[in-house]
């Protein structure tokens, strides 16, 4: 097994806020085999191998050091930089106000990550970042056209503003539909369970989870 596989299993259980003993109960070994596999002694077989890689939402490459793109269905980019590395960008370009609020939706989608992980349904995983990917595209595109004469060379679509909305709706049907007719196993939840398993993270959430409700009920009178 190359070298780097119990170094990238360990950074990717750490990256989801995993011990090893919660992250041995959702993959079916023993803590001393996964100990052993993380510190290298121990080859895993590739029934484990491939199990791990759906765990983590990550390619077989990348978890034996043949990409840095963790992505398994493959990306245009074999390098998707991460958040850290667009720090300096975000610093001199973004306010108080834009860096605040970048960081809540980061954080809290680490956390909404973090769970799929552990519930390891691929529909439900599939039918999430659908949603969420949708969204920024719809986001995106906005911004990026708020300009007249911005060029549409980025995107290949035109039009699509109604279809992004039919898309994000139907996602949010097939999650409920995941709700109602499948057995979904996956970690207890509560507000000190997540406080304490994602500390500054699940601080976020919790803030994206109060403004939102602040929006939704100054918009539409919810109480």
């Amino acid at each position: 097994m190359n070298k780097e596989f119990g170094r990238i299993i360990t950074h990717l259980r750490k990256k989801n806020g995993l011990s090893q003993k919660e992250a041995c109960a959702q993959l079916g070994i023993s803590q001393a085999l996964l100990s052993h596999y993380e510190k290298g002694i121990r080859e895993c077989g590739l029934d484990f191998l491939g199990k791990t890689a759906d765990f983590y939402g990550v390619s077989v490459d990348y978890l034996l050091g043949r990409t840095t793109n963790p992505n398994p269905l493959g990306s245009e980019s074999d390098e998707i930089p991460d958040v850290d590395d667009l720090e300096d960008v975000n610093r001199k370009k973004s306010n108080t106000y834009c860096m605040l609020n970048r960081k809540i939706l980061i954080n809290s989608t680490a956390v909404i990550y973090s769970i799929l992980a552990e519930i390891n349904n691929k529909k439900l995983s599939k039918c999430v970042s659908e949603y969420l990917s949708v969204a920024e595209y719809n986001v995106f595109r906005k911004i990026y056209s708020l300009k007249e004469n911005s060029t549409e060379d980025v995107f290949t679509l035109n039009n699509v503003e109604e279809y992004c909305n039919a898309a994000q709706a139907l996602n949010n049907a097939k999650i409920n539909d995941i709700k109602v007719n499948q057995s979904i196993e996956g970690p207890e939840l509560s507000d000190g369970i997540l406080s304490e398993k994602f500390s500054d993270s699940y601080t976020s959430l919790r803030q994206l989870i109060k403004n939102a409700e602040k929006t939704l009920s100054q918009n539409f009178k919810l109480s």
